[in-house]
């Protein structure tokens, strides 16, 4: 028990040394319940010692879904595709009402985005040099068009977006994947595609050719 004239907090570190309340087998969250049991009731205030939902991220269903990325990575060995959704919440001017003008274009300029669907060669069980063979980037992007339309993430006003990066077999693999029937369901939606592989000009000594 909590004994007067002595702070909680000394009283608990005290506890804590002598009577060994976090043992390995009494977990955080236990600790801390067993910590607030022991408080006088006459605080003012609790002080909330929940670590069980202390990381756990709300969802905010306030937000609304602008425009939807697709990235495609097609290095030499391998490919990826990223399904995003690109949210915007309605009401953040009013949620922030001291922002400066640039602080207020900065967040429409760089609104969140959130990774829905990730598909590589490597999920579907291709090792190694497979997965930078054509087949293998086909099947991915087979894949990636076939979740989306499980998953019903695309409304019929949705706009979608196209980023290509690197020249790899499976850029022309998705693109012919695409201009299909696999990407029946996509193709509809894209208002945009753009490339942002890099150049070098200049710079340090390349990393050592990789060799499988």
């Amino acid at each position: 028990m909590i004994r007067p004239g002595m702070g909680v907090f000394s009283q608990i570190a005290s506890a804590m040394t002598t009577r060994r309340i976090l043992t390995p087998h009494r977990s955080l969250s236990n600790t801390a319940k067993f910590l607030v049991s022991q408080t006088p009731k006459n605080l003012a205030s609790p002080i909330n010692l929940d670590f069980n939902g202390a990381f756990k991220s709300k969802k905010n269903v306030s937000n609304k879904i602008v425009l939807w990325k697709l990235y495609g990575l097609f290095n030499k060995h391998n490919t990826h595709l990223t399904m995003v959704a690109v949210e915007e919440d309605p009401n953040f001017l009013e949620k922030n009402p001291d922002l400066s003008y640039t602080e207020q274009v900065l967040y429409y300029m760089q609104l969140p985005h959130h990774p829905k669907i990730h598909v590589s060669a490597g999920q579907l069980g291709f090792k190694k040099t497979q997965r930078s063979e054509y087949e293998a980037a086909y099947q991915v992007s087979s894949r990636m068009f076939k979740l989306i339309e499980e998953r019903k993430l695309l409304s019929p006003n949705d706009r979608v977006e196209l980023v290509l990066r690197n020249f790899g077999k499976g850029r022309e693999a998705f693109l012919a994947a695409l201009q299909g029937k696999e990407g029946s369901s996509v193709k509809d939606h894209i208002v945009r595609v753009s490339d942002s592989t890099k150049l070098k000009f200049g710079g340090t000594r390349s990393k050592k050719l990789r060799r499988l």
